[in-house]
């Protein structure tokens, strides 16, 4: 009786590790069910809770957000938030800028108040998103019509 447990305790585990061994061949086959372009698609639409699209448009060829009055030193200053057409980027500013983020040091001319508010608003998410998933978007908004 301890005999046939041993051996069927054996054979359970010896078959448990062949299962193992076949799942991490499964890891190397590309299983991709969606298009490159379908994946940047979906990245674009909502990559981590607001999708380039609320901004940039469907189109990504940018918009004006808001405009505004601020006033500093006494002075009126009508400002406006644009996002820019990315549709045109290359891919190494593109890669940069997705995932970076704002340099708390820039410095602005006593001028350039409406562009100060703007960039020390910290509009552009960052996204921490993968090489991969960047690829995609990228490919999505280069082959948009």
């Amino acid at each position: 009786m301890k005999l046939n447990f041993l051996i069927l305790f054996s054979l359970i585990i010896i078959g448990s590790l062949k299962l193992f061994a076949d799942d991490t061949k499964l890891v190397k086959v590309n299983n991709s069910f969606i298009t490159k372009f379908e994946y940047g698609e979906l990245l674009y639409n909502n990559p981590r809770g607001i999708g380039c699209n609320s901004c940039h448009g469907s189109d990504a060829k940018g918009k004006k957000i808001v405009s505004f009055t601020h006033i500093y030193d006494k002075k009126k200053y009508n400002c406006a938030l644009s996002v820019p057409d990315i549709t045109n980027s290359e891919y190494d500013i593109f890669f940069r800028k997705i995932n970076s983020k704002k340099n708390p040091s820039k410095k602005f001319s006593k001028e350039q108040v409406c562009e100060k508010l703007v960039y020390k608003a910290n509009i552009m998410p960052a996204y921490f998103l993968v090489e991969e998933e960047i690829d995609a978007l990228y490919y999505y908004i280069k082959n948009l019509k």
